[in-house]
């Protein structure tokens, strides 16, 4: 008989390496921990963690999004926009964005909107854009959706719905004090948006 894979010893759970799946075809998600995905506006670039780079645009299947203001990571008092997403790799992911990508991320809400269509029932790219101005070159990220395939949509539903605090539970959720509100997207009691006050927020 299989053993549990989590085993306990003084109060510390371990998991038994020899029984996770090799042919897990589920999403991927580590409660407290997801992907961590920036945004270089510098270099006009996404990468995973400091090193990883993936390149100038990728594709979120978006479960959650808040936008709140705070000042971090040495950045002034200003507004950010945090997103919760699958990535390709089928894997809950985070990336914040700030100043202009805020706009044009609400603009293709608008769309969205118009065109009767939600957010919870697409995959959106995101792509860097070169800009200028009189402090040099700089890029912003512009959004665009496509329809995302209904069997899928039930099943990023019925994930958020089954595993909503394990996303939100963010391991760096009380450096930021000042976060305000967080949008749950897929929900089966209401499809377009749920407020959430939970506080959490993850690092980019």
């Amino acid at each position: 008989m299989a053993q549990n894979r989590h085993i306990k010893r003084n109060n510390t759970m371990f998991v038994n390496a020899f029984e996770i799946p090799e042919d897990n075809h589920s999403i991927i998600h580590f409660p407290g921990n997801p992907r961590q995905y920036r945004s270089d506006c510098k270099a006009g670039i996404f990468k995973i963690g400091e090193s990883e780079i993936i390149g100038n645009s990728i594709e979120m299947e978006i479960i959650s999004f808040r936008d709140f203001d705070d000042a971090i990571f040495n950045y002034p008092y200003q507004k950010w926009l945090e997103i919760f997403f699958i990535d390709k790799d089928n894997v809950v992911s985070h990336l914040l964005f700030k100043t202009e990508s805020i706009d044009n991320f609400l603009e293709l809400l608008r769309k969205l909107m118009i065109a009767k269509k939600a957010i919870r029932k697409s995959i959106v790219t995101a792509k860097m854009s070169k800009r200028s101005n009189d402090n040099g070159t700089y890029y912003a990220v512009e959004f665009e959706s496509a329809d995302n395939k209904p069997d899928r949509v039930k099943e990023l539903t019925e994930f958020v719905n089954n595993n909503i605090n394990g996303i939100y539970d963010a391991k760096l959720a009380h450096t930021f004090k000042n976060s305000q509100q967080a949008k749950q997207l897929p929900s089966v009691n209401n499809q377009e948006k749920v407020i959430n006050n939970s506080q959490e927020l993850e690092d980019f």
